[in-house]
């Protein structure tokens, strides 16, 4: 629940900023933040979905809600009407999610003399800055985050504290980078020399679009040749990992322990659920769901929702399965012999 210790904005502004309605008699109410509807707080908005909720909103003590219009009809209190009550609440949500860092580098910071920092931008204690960097205004570096040499850091974006930003990564305005992930780490590129694995050269970098999220402790190869792609809005969860010269397009959306090798190219607007393994080269078209512990070895060329998971069952039955999984191919083999020893239909005529 967010404290009362952000600037108030008025329901006006709200409706204004997102689109939304307001009556105007109600128009001036002061918010200071977001609440559950219960049990609400004085000087904080929730939100309600559909009018199964009118009860709950009219004993909130919230200051506010956000809600549809049949829902604004029935109660009293102050409202901010909305077609997708849950959308605007998110974005209302996020303007009181983090109050503003304070501009300045930090005296423990270390900056290369060649980077470039914008007076706006906030850098933590024991952040490293390498050459030719750029920071850009109300960039915000968490403490102990290292930033290489010739990086890029869009207005607006924040790095947590511990992140490793390689050198050749561009990042793009109002992307979200949370604690211990590291962007532009070396891929894992080996050949065989007959004898054991040598290092391929890892020598691109990483460009992560506008609006990404990248969760905690989340690794992203740099390309080896070419640069690993996250296009714009993308969001990643926690402990993902995307190896070298992978392309995740536009809006897509990747849960947690998901591993994805090189090469990949996964389309635009697809929903990876958390544990999928996608195999390297491999391409996966727009609007594509794979659902949570699959595994994508092939191609996917049509959008859909697409499993390879067995549900969990006793031990017991698992094993009985597994055990006649195994026997599959003799079990074809008896069935293709009884199919050639029986007389066919032709015969029965």
């Amino acid at each position: 629940m967010a404290t009362n210790t952000s600037p108030a904005l008025t329901l006006a502004v709200l409706a204004e900023r997102f689109d939304l309605v307001v009556p105007p008699e109600t128009a001036q109410t002061a918010i200071h933040g977001v609440c559950a509807l219960e049990p609400g707080k004085p000087d904080c908005i929730g939100f309600a979905e559909n009018p199964s909720q009118i009860e709950t909103v009219r004993r909130s003590a919230a200051a506010a809600v956000i809600c549809p219009p049949a829902v604004a009809e029935a109660v009293d209190i102050p409202a901010l009407v909305a077609k997708q009550p849950r959308l605007a609440f998110a974005r209302v949500a996020a303007l009181f999610e983090r109050g503003p860092a304070s501009a300045g580098i930090h005296a423990r910071a270390v900056v290369a003399e060649s980077a470039r920092v914008d007076e706006q931008a906030s850098i933590a204690a024991n952040v490293v800055i390498g050459a030719n960097s750029v920071i850009e205004a109300g960039a915000v570096i968490g403490a102990n985050t290292v930033i290489g040499a010739d990086v890029y850091i869009g207005a607006d974006t924040r790095i947590a504290s511990n992140c490793s930003i390689g050198d050749r990564v561009h990042i793009g305005a109002r992307t979200t980078i949370e604690a211990n992930a590291v962007i532009g780490g070396r891929g894992f590129g080996l050949v065989h020399n007959g004898a054991g694995w040598e290092p391929i050269p890892q020598m691109g970098g990483v460009r992560v679009g506008d609006d990404v999220e990248i969760g905690a402790g989340s690794t992203i190869d740099r390309g080896a040749l070419d640069d690993t792609v996250i296009e714009r809005g993308v969001k990643i969860d926690n402990q993902v990992h995307i190896a070298h010269n992978c392309r995740i397009g536009a809006h897509t959306v990747v849960a947690g322990c998901t591993g994805i090798a090189g090469s990949c190219t996964i389309g635009s607007n697809c929903m990876i659920g958390g544990g999928v393994g996608i195999g390297d080269h491999v391409t996966i078209a727009d609007g594509v769901i794979v659902t949570a512990a699959s595994q994508v070895p092939k191609n996917i060329d049509r959008s859909g929702v697409y499993s390879s998971t067995f549900r969990a069952m006793p031990a017991t039955g698992w094993r009985k399965r597994l055990a006649l999984f195994r026997q599959l191919d003799k079990i074809e083999r008896r069935l293709r012999r009884v199919e050639r020893a029986a007389p066919s239909s032709e015969n029965n005529e």
